[in-house]
């Protein structure tokens, strides 16, 4: 039996799931027992593939108990880095569901959402983030033998604090913040006298860093032209290489580009024009012509569908089923990929998402000497209401500007 390098066995697993359109989220988790597997193995003077170190890995950090969570999470990764087929084999994890609740928190929850929907006017993705962590505190709350809001004791919020801070610092940055806006929302509404906000811990954020990441100039061609030769030799080639052209030419955020819709690209006027998903702010933007070429492509030569009146978003899945894709679709796996292929060292960038896009085109610009409220405009941060005489009378310098900050 020929034996396989380990770092190269690992790399071509996470193109096959890379291929398979598996969440970038689960995959992240499987690349950190894999990493955890490599360096254990490294310590232990081996660098190939082997079956029997696997296991003495998982003795040895994770020891017998399969019903602690890491230990499953390992094994799992473990067996799908031993053939990919397993990946269906496991049940991945499912979160709190509000079928859990009864009618009295069910409605309690409504109330609370849609307060911070329409009121406050939060996002779709925070909505969501309040959803699945407000299922998870009122399940402990009906666990816990407490069936209303006005029954909730300062021992209750104690409690849920030691059994939940244990986790992660981000994990408990969002419990904190979920549940202050909740102690907030019964405050304000009556349905809680007491404002348990007192109780819950300061916990110290990390602060980003200071210089955002940014692509050199030579590797976002690099990026581009090894997706544009890859059409048609990988699945969804084409789709991949549309979707990267929008981010690296236009700066548009991943949820802006899954959410792209057909209706929002005015052929004629050669623009795009998008609420934008995280601001709920207008933008409108130049259609440059390659990015229009490779969305048209990408229609010819792969779209499962071409248009039709029921598809409503650009990009959709090219497996069944055939609709549009989700959030979890992960473009920054796909510009890690490109980077390696094309040469660019692996070690080379810390940071490689789509937000890096972003920051390359704000600091091309930028070294041009374009206005900072146009480069604000063009990545959609101000607000355009604010500044749409200043944008209409210096439309063809918005235009220049992504002729500026061409790669190519």
């Amino acid at each position: 039996m020929i034996k396989k390098n380990l770092e190269e066995f690992i790399y071509l697993r996470e193109e096959e799931l890379m291929n398979m359109e598996y969440p970038y989220d689960r995959m992240r988790v499987f690349k950190k027992y894999w990493n955890e597997f490599k360096r254990f193995c490294k310590k232990n003077n081996s660098d190939t593939f082997d079956k029997n170190m696997i296991d003495k890995y998982i003795n040895s950090i994770y020891g017998l108990d399969g019903n602690q969570k890491n230990t499953r999470e390992a094994i799992r990764a473990m067996e799908v880095l031993i053939n990919v087929d397993n990946i269906n084999k496991s049940i991945p994890y499912k979160p709190k569901s509000e079928d859990e609740l009864n009618d009295y928190y069910k409605n309690i929850l409504k109330k609370y959402l849609d307060f911070y929907k329409t009121v406050r006017d939060n996002s779709d993705t925070t909505i969501k983030d309040k959803r699945l962590l407000t299922i998870k505190f009122f399940i402990y709350l009906q666990d816990s033998n407490i069936f209303s809001i006005e029954n909730i004791s300062k021992e209750t919020i104690l409690n849920y604090i030691e059994i939940n801070y244990k986790s992660l610092n981000s994990i408990r940055i969002a419990i904190n913040w979920n549940l202050r806006s909740l102690f907030l929302y019964f405050n304000d509404s009556g349905i809680l006298p007491n404002n348990f906000e007192s109780l819950l811990p300061k916990i110290k954020r990390v602060k980003q860093r200071k210089i955002p990441a940014t692509f050199e100039k030579e590797d976002v061609v690099k990026i581009l032209d090894y997706l544009k030769k890859e059409r048609g030799n990988t699945p969804a080639s084409y789709r991949n290489y549309a979707m990267v052209i929008l981010a690296s030419k236009l700066g548009l955020r991943k949820i802006d580009i899954i959410n792209l819709k057909w209706n929002n690209i005015d052929w004629t006027n050669n623009s795009i024009n998008i609420i934008q998903m995280k601001t709920k702010k207008q933008l409108s933007l130049p259609l440059a012509n390659d990015v229009g070429e490779a969305i048209i492509d990408y229609i010819k030569n792969e779209r499962p569908f071409k248009i039709r009146e029921e598809d409503e978003y650009v990009f959709i899945r090219h497996r069944y089923p055939l609709i549009n894709l989700n959030y979890n679709f992960s473009l920054t796996n796909i510009i890690e990929k490109s980077l390696i292929k094309s040469g660019v060292p692996k070690d080379k960038y810390q940071q490689k998402g789509l937000h890096s896009f972003r920051f390359t085109i704000a600091t091309e610009l930028l070294n041009k000497n374009v206005p900072a409220e146009i480069i604000s405009s063009v990545l959609g941060h101000s607000n355009l209401n604010s500044q749409k005489s200043y944008t209409r009378v210096n439309n063809d310098n918005l235009r220049k500007c992504f002729v500026e900050a061409n790669y190519e």
